[in-house]
């Protein structure tokens, strides 16, 4: 999708069954140190954030800052080494106040 990347700087908040992360910013790429969240890339980061059980829902926001902030996300797969749990959330909608809905927020389930 023409655009679909972004230069905003993105949050998630992951909710468990006992617990949630609070708010984190995603800084540091483990795959793409130089330009995140780029149309077709694939970004990995590591979260380190207290034992909140099986994450059963998160939120995804941008803040809308910089130019080129609209932004498409496919999906977040969450994978939990210690509980031995993968997981998908499903997206597959634009952030930004010109495309889409003009959210720059979403609960993924």
């Amino acid at each position: 999708l023409f655009g679909a990347g972004t230069d905003a700087d993105v949050f998630v908040q992951l909710f468990g069954e006992e617990d949630d992360s609070g708010s984190i910013q995603l800084k540091s790429c483990k795959s793409n140190s130089i330009n995140k969240f780029e149309r077709d890339a694939k970004d990995t980061f590591y979260i380190e954030c207290v034992d909140m059980g099986t994450v059963e829902r998160l939120k995804v926001w941008t803040d809308g800052s910089g130019s080129g902030s609209d932004w498409y996300l496919e999906k977040i797969n969450i994978d939990m080494p210690t509980l031995g749990v993968k997981r998908t959330f499903p997206c597959e909608e634009w952030f930004g106040k010109d495309t889409g809905d003009g959210t720059l927020e979403r609960t993924l389930y």
